[in-house]
């Protein structure tokens, strides 16, 4: 086993590899920054919540979204039964490209513009997965657009966590004259269109949440977290790896989150980091809190 000081410098030379070669939204003046949030003694802290971070570069991204329009064909391909038709490889071009001009990708909050979900949209119309037939519109159109005979709408975002958020942006009233209608409504008046949610990642939990109370809805997921990921489980693999650093890094997490008052109510306390956009709420605390001006964040939110 390394000594502290030689695991020290292990890290220390892979991180700044990473910044180098791989962390394209993190330089290496951020890591020195988060680092100073550690006295001397606690550092060791800084540099396990470096070593485990598992961040997701704009090529590794760009490799999701592949992924993620794979799925969606897939499901479609099922859900239409196009098997069944024995169709030629050029039929079966032509049925997508119909299904694609019928397709509308829509944001999950465009209430804000620093949102994860708006930072993807230039993300999905760059990919050459996405087929540009799609249609990118706001939530505020929805009614419209299946008015229009719009049969697909994707909605998306980048990580599922608890997946509260997304059950209770399903059904809020926002639609009509007088905001009474949700697309938990929408859903169910019209039967024959079908909604999906997008996301590069989520938690198992959140999913089964989603699953259990919106029937209708059509989940496409990249990659899957299951509890194991969280910082705090003992399953997490790092822990297996380190055990040594175990307890003295979960105390103190759990103390300089209650300190500083730093605990998002949506965290599920993953070590994940995605590039496109702001740090996304589902991450630990201490890599994105701004919520006091003491402690300095990795990645903003």
């Amino acid at each position: 086993m390394l000594s502290e000081t030689e695991w020290e410098d292990t890290v220390k030379k892979k991180i700044r590899y990473m910044t180098n070669q791989i962390w394209d939204g993190i330089n290496l003046t951020d890591v020195d920054e988060f680092i100073n949030n550690f006295d001397a003694s606690d550092q060791i802290v800084g540099w396990v919540l470096l070593d485990m971070l598992i961040y997701y570069s704009n090529e590794q991204e760009e490799s999701i979204i592949s992924n993620l329009m794979r799925l969606l064909k897939r499901d479609i391909w099922l859900k239409e039964d196009m098997a069944k038709s024995e169709l030629s490889s050029n039929d079966i071009k032509k049925e997508f490209n119909n299904i694609y001009k019928k397709m509308c990708f829509v944001p999950v909050d465009e209430s804000d513009i620093s949102a994860s979900s708006f930072s993807l949209t230039s993300q999905f119309k760059k990919s050459e997965d996405v087929s540009r037939q799609v249609k990118y519109i706001k939530l505020t159109d929805v009614p419209l657009m299946i008015a229009m005979k719009n049969k697909y709408f994707v909605f998306y975002d980048d990580l599922i966590g608890t997946g509260n958020q997304f059950k209770t942006f399903w059904e809020k009233p926002i639609f009509g004259d007088n905001k009474s209608i949700s697309l938990t409504d929408l859903a169910m008046n019209n039967p024959d269109v079908c909604f999906y949610y997008m996301v590069l990642g989520g938690c198992q939990d959140g999913i089964d949440l989603l699953v259990k109370n919106i029937p209708n809805l059509r989940i496409i997921v990249s990659e899957l977290f299951h509890k194991c990921a969280d910082v705090f489980s003992d399953e997490n693999e790092y822990w297996e790896l380190n055990p040594d650093k175990k307890e003295l890094v979960l105390k103190y997490i759990l103390k300089k989150e209650q300190e500083l008052n730093l605990k998002s109510p949506f965290s599920k306390n993953l070590p994940v980091l995605f590039q496109h956009g702001r740090a996304s709420n589902t991450a630990l605390s201490l890599y994105w809190s701004t919520k006091n001006s003491s402690w300095k964040e990795l990645y903003k939110r």
